[in-house]
């Protein structure tokens, strides 16, 4: 679900040879649901796959229904569910619990109404701080199961997950409730109706899904799904897995990102560490995409209610649920609000493009506008439709000519960290130093001319105390290795025919002096294998992965719980349920515009052989498919008369057109229609630039194609640019909507 394994960001290839075997001797099985059967590695016509086309937007009516045949079946279970805190969830032998017997504050006329009950709510003692804790240590109210009574959830080894009633007065449920109440809120027709499924769809996964202990997984996608109500749909996942207690279990869902420390304080290099850094915090910080905080928090809403307002409403939606947001920051900038970008720095993004909805007149005219931003730099290997509306472009490298180390999604089960590094000498202009132009030559410089602190000479601290200088992106990513060399148990040094093999011997010398000579040979032999890999055997232990974190399932958030909206005062469920999708002020957008108009939903897909840059200038991928389609579903097709190849009008209640060649198929679910990402370009290359007086032509065949075009919300005050998005996270609504489609 959010994830078409093998054609989106949650790429299938590290995977698709043993899960491939798997599926072959039946040891496996996957549910694929998805409105479009993409071109990945899944294929209903292979042995153990299925794929449900699904309604776009309705990921959460699917897995409530699921949902609500486990609790009706009662195959949940329970002894994972009863466990209150980690420690007697681990003794249990799972790797994983949930909030699912913390009790709940449903008294509206309590203070605490709607938090979850602490020990103070209910007159018991909290245990002595801890000393070392650095923040206060929240104690939540159980019951008990042995004993019936109320209890803090670290104190109890079992409680009851279904209570209702009060405790000292106060009336509570447990968090569990709340997703039961939810799963039982439509049937199992209904959901079958809201999702273009079936009952009996739902009715065996759901058996299947149970009948494997810990051994299942509902595997996860990015962020909030990029649909207008992705919240609720990400928040199916979890759910999943906790009625079985999956999560971090061998065979279950895995552990993330397992890695060594590599970027931040190592073993060899502390490059977390800034010395002389200023003593200030961004604790308090107002975020430009107006994140981490609720609109009444704001200093904004504080000012307006002293000067008499009674009930202020903002100029843009605020989202305490996600961290930060990269389109909601391009709203915030276009909009001037909650204050103005005086100076805009971006670095290997297009925003505009990712953001459907934001590649309108009205937002590039905004960026053009220096009245709006007055500097707008962009650090990029390519003029894309962003970087091209910036006064300066620092010209960067591509993945080929730089560095880097990342950590794995959850693609394999063991431990490691892999590590890019420059295969190419960079083709951007070389500096007077030496150096080639990049985005870190440009913060090195940057901060220099700025005198800010940790660049230049003396700027990185090694663990014995001596400093190194920061002048250039070998000086920090070669050190970066060195710490993942040298975690745990050092490597061995390199082999002499790994040097030779490799050419690892013509390496630059700035690599070499950046690191020690006793470091070097061991850098040399993480370089030659693409990063450090621990033994796979010794990931798993007992059942369980052998990296196993503290990790919490929440059946109530009490975060989305508080998220009161300012326009209109909803809250949000803080369970799991299925919300249609709505815009800012959490009105169903079904009641502003009418569906028999806009009967349509999109769904937007990243294909094989398309991406937002690269690719785009592949003349061998705009071969294998020069364009886009506007992809329909057979049975749609024939109603509408619309026939494969016909030209075909598709538009929002907005104003917005999109105009394409129809591909008529069966791999899209009906009512929706399929546009795979990354087309339709105004940049990349498609236009014209002039560069030092020379004139480089664009080439047309880059822009071919159609790019997906979101409504507007239409519940702010006029004037205000907020292409449609997730009510909760913010996230872009590329999928779902409303649209109108008709031969051109």
């Amino acid at each position: 679900m959010g994830a078409f394994p093998g054609s989106n960001g949650k790429s299938f290839q590290g995977i698709a040879k043993r899960t491939l075997d798997r599926l072959q001797t039946g040891e496996c099985t996957i549910d694929v649901v998805d409105p479009v059967l993409g071109n990945g590695c899944v294929t209903p016509t292979a042995k153990g796959i299925t794929w449900v086309p699904i309604k776009t937007a309705t990921n959460a009516a699917f897995a409530l229904g699921i949902v609500r045949k486990i609790l009706e079946d009662k195959t949940y279970n329970a002894t994972f569910l009863s466990c209150p805190n980690y420690q007697s969830a681990f003794a249990g032998g799972f790797a994983s619990y949930t909030n699912a017997s913390h009790l709940v504050i449903v008294d509206e006329n309590h203070p605490n109404y709607r938090k979850l009950m602490r020990a103070a709510d209910a007159g018991l003692e909290e245990p002595p701080a801890d000393p070392k804790a650095t923040t206060p240590v929240p104690y939540y109210v159980v019951i008990d199961q042995a004993t019936g009574q109320p209890a803090i959830h670290t104190q109890s080894d079992a409680a009851q997950f279904e209570y209702e009633g009060e405790v000292n007065g106060v009336k509570v449920r447990s968090s569990f409730l709340f997703l039961k109440d939810n799963a039982f809120e439509h049937t199992l027709d209904e959901y079958a109706e809201i999702t273009g499924t079936s009952v009996a769809t739902m009715e065996r996964i759901a058996k299947e899904f149970v009948s494997h202990g810990t051994k299942a997984s509902a595997r996860l996608g990015f962020g909030g799904s990029a649909t207008a109500n992705g919240t609720t749909g990400v928040l199916a996942y979890p759910a999943l897995n906790g009625l079985i207690g999956s999560a971090q279990m061998t065979g279950g869902c895995n552990c993330y990102r397992i890695g060594s420390k590599t970027t931040t304080d190592g073993d060899r290099y502390k490059l977390a560490t800034v010395k002389g850094k200023p003593a200030v915090s961004a604790k308090n910080a107002t975020y430009i995409c107006r994140t981490q905080k609720l609109f009444s928090q704001t200093d904004e809403y504080k000012a307006r209610v002293a000067a008499g307002e009674k009930d202020p409403k903002p100029k843009l939606p605020w989202l305490n649920v996600p961290s930060t947001s990269d389109n909601q920051a391009l709203v915030s900038i276009v909009n001037e609000y909650p204050y103005q970008a005086k100076i805009l720095v971006s670095w290997m993004t297009n925003t505009i493009q990712a953001s459907s909805g934001a590649l309108r007149d009205s937002v590039i005219e905004k960026l053009k506008d220096t009245s709006v931003v007055p500097l707008h730099i962009a650090c990029d290997a390519f003029i894309g439709e962003h970087a091209q509306l910036a006064d300066y472009i620092v010209p960067d490298t591509t993945p080929f000519e730089s560095f880097g180390l990342v950590t794995q999604e959850g693609y394999w089960r063991g431990k490691g960290n892999t590590v890019r590094w420059q295969a190419k000498q960079p083709s951007t202009i070389e500096l007077s130093d030496g150096r080639f132009a990049s985005f870190e030559a440009f913060c090195v410089d940057v901060a220099k001319a700025c005198d800010v602190p940790g660049f230049g000479d003396n700027a990185i601290e090694a663990a014995d105390g001596t400093s190194y200088p920061l002048n250039d992106a070998a000086d920090f990513f070669l050190k970066a290795v060195a710490n993942l060399a040298f975690a745990e148990e050092p490597v061995a040094d390199v082999r002499d025919e790994d040097v030779k093999l490799q050419a690892l011997d013509e390496l630059p010398a700035a690599w070499k002096e950046a690191v020690t000579p006793e470091e070097w040979p061991k850098v040399l032999n993480v370089l030659s294998r693409g990063g450090r890999f621990w033994p796979i055997e010794t990931s798993q232990k007992n059942g369980r992965s052998a990296y196993a974190k503290e990790y919490l399932i929440q059946y109530y958030s009490e975060k989305k719980a508080l998220n009161k909206n300012p326009y209109s005062g909803v809250h949000p469920d803080a369970a799991l349920r299925y919300v249609p999708e709505d815009f800012c002020d959490r009105t169903p957008i079904a009641e502003v515009y009418s569906e028999q108009e806009w009967p349509f939903r999109s769904t937007n897909y990243k294909p094989r052989f398309r991406s937002i840059s690269m690719q785009a200038n592949s003349p061998i991928m705009r071969d294998l498919c020069e364009k886009n389609y506007l992809e329909l579903n057979l049975d749609d097709a024939a109603e509408l008369g619309i026939k494969d190849g016909d030209t075909v009008r598709i538009t929002n209640p907005t104003g917005d057109v999109m105009t394409g060649e129809a591909m008529v198929r069966a791999g899209i679910a009906r009512s929706t229609f399929g546009v795979a990402y990354g087309y339709g370009h105004h940049a990349y290359g498609a236009q014209d630039a002039e560069i030092d007086g020379t004139l480089a032509k664009g080439d047309p065949a880059i822009a071919a194609g159609v790019h997906l075009q979101t409504m507007l919300d239409p519940m702010l005050e006029d004037g205000v640019i907020y292409p449609h998005a997730d009510s909760d996270a913010g996230s872009p609504g590329r999928s779902g909507g409303m649209y109108n489609i008709e031969k051109a």
